[in-house]
């Protein structure tokens, strides 16, 4: 019985780290029961999965995934880890939302061990601030869309302004043909 949990438990973890884009692994010791779970709140409210693992059990998930190279995290499994997993479309939020609980909880837990975002690794709480910038690639569309937009804007309007041009010239030339007559 305990080997089929355990296999089910590795099932899951493996799963939940295909399935992600974007893996966060945090240290939350020392942290009491209350700070985890306003953790967790504000990880569910983005519907970022939470789960505390055991280190051995990661790096059989993480050597069992096949669409992914995570094998740069084995140097980090020690102590207390947590796996975040989440879509890239809120690749930063995780960070933001651990920075947010160091300014409010006047902690430097949970601590980043590692991350996983836009097919890169970070490491440490020092890049928490380079994952907040960090800007998925739907945020990415958007502003080159953006800055796309104002162009397009004025080529719309050359063309309206043509012809509206092109429109007066030949009312002007259908008048004096009228009045040629």
């Amino acid at each position: 019985m305990k080997k089929e949990k355990k296999r089910t438990e590795l099932s899951n973890l493996i799963s939940i780290l295909s399935d992600n884009d974007t893996i966060y692994l945090i240290d939350i010791s020392d942290l009491n029961s209350n700070q985890i779970s306003i953790l967790r709140k504000n990880f569910c409210e983005y519907n970022i999965q939470m789960k505390v693992v055991k280190n051995t059990l990661l790096k059989k998930a993480l050597e069992n995934i096949k669409n992914k190279k995570l094998d740069s995290f084995f140097s980090i499994l020690n102590g207390n880890t947590s796996v975040l997993a989440c879509n890239s479309d809120l690749g930063n939020i995780p960070s933001k939302i651990i920075r947010n609980f160091h300014f409010s909880e006047k902690v430097e837990k949970p601590y980043l061990k590692g991350a996983y975002m836009e097919e890169s690794f970070y490491f440490g709480n020092k890049d928490l601030d380079v994952l907040i910038n960090i800007k998925s690639k739907k945020d990415l569309i958007t502003d080159i869309l953006k800055m796309l937009q104002y162009p397009i804007e004025q080529v719309i309007f050359s063309i309206k302004y043509g012809e509206n041009q092109i429109f007066r010239i030949l009312k002007t030339l259908s008048i004096s043909k009228k009045n040629n007559k």
